[in-house]
Formats: C-alpha cells, sequence, structure tokens
C-alpha cells in the first residue's frame, strides 16, 4: 500500500478515501475493507480444559487469513458520557405518583455509574481488509471472508454482525471528538457535496510533539508493544482492557506465505550455524571446549529449530504482529497518568510498551478500525503466540434502553438488558433461603413498573409482595377458604385459545384442578377424565349459545351436571368435590367478584394452607392467563411472578398446564418468571428441566452443591462459573441469557426507600 502525501488538512490526515454506506471503506484506491462486531465471552471463567479448546479454535481462525487479508483486531474502551447515561438509562418521569420511586431509582443508577469501573463501555471488533481491482471485485471477496468470519465467531459461542457505514463512522467519530451525538445520514454527501470525513473530524489535528498530539481540544498518544517475555500468558490483553480509561487496543496481523515463512526461518537458522561454527573456532583457538557458544545463541538455536518443527508438524504458521495502545483524554496530566497506567500492566506481564516518536500521525491511523498498519514496526511470531493474545476475555452486558440488574462481578461494569429481546423472554429465579430471590423479582419488578406500561402479575404463597404492591398504588388480593374475594375458575374469554375451539384448553385445565384435589396419588383413572371432560363441555353450552346475555357458568354448575351423569364414577366425582364446591373449601365455586384495572396485581394465597395452595395457584394462574389475552389485544406485555413454583410440578396436570403456558407466552405478550428454593424438588420434573432448558432468563443466586451441579450439567456452565453461586451474599450469582453467563453483584442501597418496600428480611421488615 503506497504512503500518502503529507496531508495538508484535517480531512487528509484521515487516511482513508471513502466510506460507502454498505460498510465498505475503501482505504486507497485498490484496497478495500470490512469491520464486524463481536460481543465477548467470559473466556477467563472458563475451565482448564475448555480454555485449551477456545484456544485451539482461536488458533484454526487465525490460520484461515491467507496472506491476502490483513486482519485488526480493535478493543475499544469508551467512558459512558453522563448526560447521555441520564437520557437513555434513567427512569422518565410520569403523571401517576410514583416519581419519587422513579428520583430515588435514578440516584441508585447515577451512584453506581460513578463507582470504579462501572462507567466504561468495552466493545470488540474485526476489521479485514483485501486487495481487489475495484468495488465490485471487493464487494464479492469481502462477502465471502465476511461469513467465514461470522461462522467462527458462531462456533466461539459469540455473537457477531457487520457494521454499516454509518456505523463505522459513528465509532470513527467518537474517536476523535469523544462524543456519541453523531449526527449524519448519507443523503447529506449529495444535498451538501460533502465527504464522510467531513462528517467525523474533528476541528483540528496538531503533531508537532513527537510523542502526542491534539486533535480538537483533546489529546491523544499511542504506544507499541516493544518486548515481549518467552512466557507470555494469555492475561495482558485483558488486564490492558480493565483499564477504565478512553483506550483502542490494536492488534494487526498479516500473514506470510508458508515457502517464504520456511526460507525465513531457514536463512535463520543457516546464520546461526554459520556464528556457532565460528564461536566453536574462537574456542578452540584459546583452547576451550567447543560446546563453550554463547547463551543466547544456543537459545536461538534451539528456539528456530523448535519453530521449523512447529511448522512442519503442528500446522503453525507465521504472522507479522503489531500490538498499538491508543489513549485519549481531555488533559495532558490524565493522558501521563493514563499512558503510565498502560505501562505498569505490561510491565506486570514482563513486558515493555514503547513510544513512537515521531509516528503518532501513522500510529494514529492504524488505532481507526478502517484496517490499515501504518506503523510498519512488526514482531513475528508463529499461530500459538498470536494467538496467546486472544481477545475475549470478559462477557459484558450494557443494552440501552435495558433495565438494571446489578453490576458485574469481574469487570465492575452495569448490567443493563432488556428480557424483552430475547427469543424467549420466559424465566427462573433459583436460589437457596437467605440468597435473595424476592427482592431480585421485586427490582425487575420496579423496572417494568416504572419504565413501561406493561402490566404485572403475582402469585404470592408467602405474603412477600404485598408491601410493595401497597407502596406503588397496587392491588393485592387475599384469597382464602372465608375470603370475600372470589375467583371462578371457569372464566373464559373468547381469546382463551389462538384454535377455532378455546375450549380444548379450558378443558384441559378443568382436568388439571380436579386432579389437584381429588386425584390422589394414583391419579385420575381413564373413565374419570372421559367424565370430566364431557362435564366440562356440557357446562359451557349455555354460555357459548349467547354469551353476552348468559353467565360465565361456576364449579357449581358443573357439579351439577357431573351428578347427573349416569357412570357410578361420576357420582364418587361429584362426592369427592363436594368439599370444594358447596363444604368448607368452597371458595373457588362462585362467581368472580373482583374486577382489576390495576396494572400491578398481586395474589395472596398465603392463608389458602397447604391442601387449597397449589390449587389456588393454579386457578390463580388461569386467571392471569385471561387477562394476558385481553392485554395482547390492546398491545400490553404481562409479566408473570409466581413464587414457589415447584408446587405446580408436583402434580402431572397442573405441571402440563404451566409448560403450556410458558409455550404460549411469548406469542401472546406474556413474560414468565418462575421463583423458587427449591431447586433439586423442581429439577426432578422432566417438564421442568425442558421449561429450564428452553428459558432464556434464569437468574441464579446462591444454590446448595446439588443444585449447583445440576445447573452447570443443564445450562452447560464451567466450575469456574459455578463459584459464583456457592457460597456467596445475599444478592450475589450468575445471570443467564441464552448466550450469555454474567456473574453479578446487585448491592441495593440499604438506606433507600425502595429498599424498605422490597426487602423480606423479618429482622428488616419487622417480621
Amino acid at each position: 500500500m503506497k504512503k500518502q502525501q503529507k496531508p495538508v488538512t484535517v480531512q487528509q490526515t484521515i487516511r482513508f478515501r471513502r466510506m460507502m454506506e454498505d460498510g465498505i471503506c475503501e482505504i486507497v484506491p485498490g484496497f478495500y475493507s470490512k469491520t464486524i462486531k463481536f460481543e465477548d465471552i467470559t473466556y477467563q471463567l472458563l475451565d482448564r480444559e475448555e480454555k485449551i479448546d477456545m484456544f485451539s479454535k482461536y488458533c484454526e481462525f487465525l490460520n484461515y487469513f491467507d496472506p491476502q487479508i490483513h486482519v485488526q483486531i480493535s478493543i475499544v474502551n469508551r467512558a459512558i458520557d453522563k448526560a447521555d447515561f441520564r437520557n437513555q438509562m434513567f427512569l422518565k418521569y410520569r403523571n401517576d405518583g410514583l416519581n419519587d420511586a422513579r428520583e430515588e431509582y435514578n440516584k441508585m443508577l447515577n451512584e453506581k455509574m460513578q463507582q470504579g469501573q462501572s462507567n466504561m463501555i468495552r466493545e470488540k471488533y474485526l476489521t479485514f481488509t483485501i486487495k481487489a481491482q475495484d468495488y465490485k471485485n471487493a464487494t464479492q471477496v469481502l462477502y465471502r471472508v465476511e461469513n467465514d468470519i461470522l461462522n467462527n465467531f458462531k462456533s466461539f459461542g459469540a455473537q457477531a454482525h457487520v457494521l454499516t457505514g454509518h456505523d463505522r463512522l459513528a465509532l470513527m467519530y467518537y474517536f476523535f471528538n469523544g462524543a456519541e451525538s453523531f449526527a449524519f445520514d448519507y443523503d447529506y454527501l449529495v444535498r451538501y457535496d460533502l465527504s464522510t470525513k467531513d462528517f467525523i473530524a474533528p476541528d483540528s489535528f496538531d503533531f508537532k510533539n513527537k510523542s502526542r498530539y491534539t486533535m480538537g481540544q483533546r489529546y491523544g498518544q499511542t504506544v507499541f508493544l516493544k518486548d515481549l517475555p518467552p512466557d507470555l500468558s494469555d492475561k495482558l490483553i485483558s488486564e490492558l482492557s480493565d483499564v477504565p480509561i478512553n483506550m483502542n487496543i490494536n492488534i494487526h496481523i498479516d500473514s506470510i506465505e508458508q515457502d517464504k515463512a520456511f526460507d525465513l526461518v531457514k536463512q535463520k537458522i543457516s546464520f546461526m550455524e554459520q556464528q556457532k561454527i565460528d564461536e566453536q573456532h574462537k574456542a578452540l583457538s584459546k583452547g576451550y571446549d567447543l560446546e563453550m557458544i554463547p547463551w543466547e545463541l544456543r537459545y536461538s538455536l534451539d528456539e528456530a529449530a523448535k519453530l521449523l518443527d512447529d511448522m512442519q508438524n503442528r500446522n503453525q504458521r507465521i504472522f507479522k504482529f503489531t500490538c498499538l495502545v491508543h489513549v485519549s483524554a481531555d488533559t495532558l496530566e490524565d493522558l501521563d497518568d493514563y499512558i503510565y497506567q498502560v505501562k505498569s500492566i505490561a510491565r506486570k506481564n514482563n513486558c515493555k510498551m514503547g513510544d513512537l516518536d515521531y509516528l503518532q500521525e501513522e500510529a494514529m491511523n492504524s488505532s481507526l478500525p478502517i484496517g490499515v498498519n501504518l506503523v510498519e514496526i512488526y514482531r513475528t511470531l508463529t499461530t500459538a503466540s498470536t494467538a496467546i493474545f486472544i481477545p475475549f476475555t470478559t462477557q459484558e452486558l450494557y443494552q440501552l434502553g435495558g433495565m438494571y440488574y446489578g453490576i458485574n462481578a469481574i469487570s465492575r461494569n452495569l448490567i443493563f438488558f432488556d428480557r424483552k429481546t430475547l427469543k424467549n423472554a420466559n424465566g427462573f429465579i433459583l436460589g437457596t433461603p437467605g440468597s435473595g430471590k424476592s427482592f431480585s423479582a421485586k427490582r425487575e419488578m420496579m423496572n417494568v413498573l416504572l419504565n413501561s406500561d406493561d402490566e404485572v402479575m403475582v402469585i404470592d404463597p408467602e405474603r412477600e409482595y404485598s408491601a410493595m404492591a401497597n407502596a406503588l398504588g397496587g392491588e393485592v388480593i387475599h384469597i382464602s377458604a372465608g375470603s370475600k374475594n372470589n375467583l371462578n375458575p371457569f372464566d373464559l374469554s373468547l381469546n382463551y385459545s389462538d384454535s377455532d375451539d378455546p375450549l380444548l384448553l379450558k378443558s384441559e385445565f378443568i382436568l388439571s384442578l380436579c386432579e389437584l384435589i381429588i386425584g390422589g396419588s394414583e391419579g385420575l383413572s381413564a373413565i374419570e377424565k372421559t367424565i370430566i371432560d364431557r362435564v366440562t363441555k356440557l357446562t359451557y353450552v349455555d354460555y357459548f349459545s349467547n354469551p353476552k346475555n348468559n353467565p360465565v357458568p361456576t364449579f357449581l354448575n358443573f357439579y351439577d351436571i357431573l351428578i347427573k351423569q349416569p357412570e357410578e364414577e361420576a357420582k364418587d366425582l361429584a362426592l369427592s368435590l363436594e368439599l370444594y364446591v358447596t363444604g368448607s373449601l368452597s371458595v373457588f365455586s362462585k362467581p368472580t367478584n373482583i374486577n382489576i384495572s390495576n396494572r400491578f396485581v398481586v395474589y395472596d394465597i398465603k392463608d389458602l394452607g397447604k391442601q387449597l395452595k397449589s390449587f389456588g395457584m393454579l386457578i390463580v394462574l388461569d386467571q392471569i392467563w385471561n387477562r394476558i389475552t385481553v392485554n395482547r389485544s390492546i398491545g400490553k406485555r404481562t409479566w408473570i411472578y409466581m413464587d414457589e413454583i415447584y408446587l405446580l410440578f408436583q402434580n402431572e396436570y397442573s405441571a402440563n398446564y404451566l409448560f403450556e403456558l410458558y409455550k404460549r407466552a411469548r406469542k401472546w405478550g406474556g413474560v414468565p418468571t418462575g421463583i423458587t428454593q427449591n431447586v433439586e424438588d423442581l429439577l426432578i420434573s422432566d417438564l421442568a428441566r425442558r421449561m429450564l432448558s428452553n428459558s432464556d432468563f434464569i437468574l441464579m443466586l446462591n444454590q446448595s452443591p446439588t443444585d449447583r451441579a445440576e445447573l452447570e450439567k443443564l445450562l452447560n456452565i464451567s466450575s469456574r462459573q459455578g463459584n459464583y453461586i456457592t457460597n456467596v451474599p445475599a444478592g450475589q450469582g450468575l445471570l443467564f441469557t441464552g448466550t450469555s453467563v454474567i456473574p453479578f453483584i446487585d448491592k441495593f442501597p440499604v438506606k433507600s426507600n425502595l429498599y424498605k418496600i422490597m426487602t423480606t428480611k423479618p429482622d428488616e421488615t419487622g417480621g
């Protein structure tokens, strides 16, 4: 690639020719590049065997790139802009009487942003450059390489996508200006006769200082990795990227043709062999032992011989390698401090960072994600030596507009995530007593209620959510044998099912109820199931003949029809149901007399007692399903929280009903979350295992050893990741989001009013 003439304008200083809308950058005529953004994986928490496997895959990935492809890997650390953070992540005020809660929540978020490293965002990119005759030919080659790279990232378990031209320009705009408010549209180029560089360039550049430069009102400096130890570990990149400063780490890699690489190594060996002979002649002339040659020469020969063997027998290639670290700051004092931190990390890893005197302009351009290396200072490394700079460190989770879930336990960065972006937002919250399950659920509910129009429904078997509902203006419905609040299990909206006949789904639900209360250890017989199904359909005949005028049937109507059936089994069923229809446990035999319009409803079933608790949970769940169907018709999401969910898996029919609800929830706008401390009991059920493995959201807090082992196996969690759910304080654990496993710490300010309404600790609630 030919060197450019000395630039005379700010735009000419930026060394690319044009950036196309599809993301292809023409650097100079004949050279084109594209950039892929890839998500991190938690490489540092993999077990040793998994690390070795990942390292081997990364070596194969590097060997894919032939000498015609230049590779640039960029790790970009950027500070969260406080104004942007407040605008994008703070809860918006509304006229609903809850702004005091929003203000306190926003205060907490602001404090978290200020703490330690939690004000940084880390992003990772791979830019690849090819040589082509023109743009059309370049497009075909770049597309082929792009697909291969994306497939490789998929094999690593890392999500990746190609950047558009706008994306790449926005990245460079931040590089030069330190701001994210990038206002640009490709239509502007035609309308105003401007180039893309006009929109990203700073006001000025000044490269008069030999080791640093200015861009607008900011300062920049680039250093390079100068000396490497023979036993470099894979922690250098990880520790460098953990430094909480505005920084770009760039690794430039060029493969050398294998034939040329062999010739180069053999030439070096021949040269050193000649040196060895010369040294032996000197030793002989002075009467010394012929083996008395300098240690450095002996070591170099051994290393060269090993390198040749690696190339011939171990699929090692030779790469030209350059590592640059670009740092920017608002003041010279900050810049000097940042550079000192970078060099200190290098020294800690037995490396040395060198200054690039009089090369800062070239180094700056080589730090841009455009895929060009103008700093011709290379190290020659093998595949394995190059792969030791593996870019995977710690997975982050920071989605604009997402909910706060704590702080990354490794990087100390904020975790913001939107469950609704998952393919399947269904979830579970799991943990031992006192691990913070209920609090984690309430913190998520708080986000939903304060930052959206979605509705929240809670099944509360232990009266842990009433205080929060009362404080936020929600509705608490107490259900017990003597309660005046009635729920009719036969309630049925016409949208109850997507099928033509919603009665089929309802019949399955009534079977589940009967199984729960009269099935016993052996369950219902085939005859009993047939009778219940038939009677259910007969119960709805009048209602479906004229839904507007005829009332919804009740358990009493079902009972009356059941007792009239000719089979003896029907009489036995009616007798078994009598206690729940006309007897002392007939709380669910009357028409529903509650009309809940509140968007936060807690169904308190604590006083139902053990005999009715599972029964009550299932009926409430069916009531919530009716609410989901209504909300979908008006475009609302419904979040459902089911505490002590393991109770519903103790019976085949209730487990099947819950399984079907989880399957249908995504399509109907429901976001169900099961909460339980009895993970081992939960995993006894095959349906529960399937639901867990098919849920993309699982928040794991402290676990017992047996539960941890089961979860590691079920969710493919490494033993090192498992340490974050073993003997840990409340509010700490692992957040599983389908493709990510993030260790987190969620320490909510205990002196806040929000904490007081969310905590369930007896010494803090007065219970």
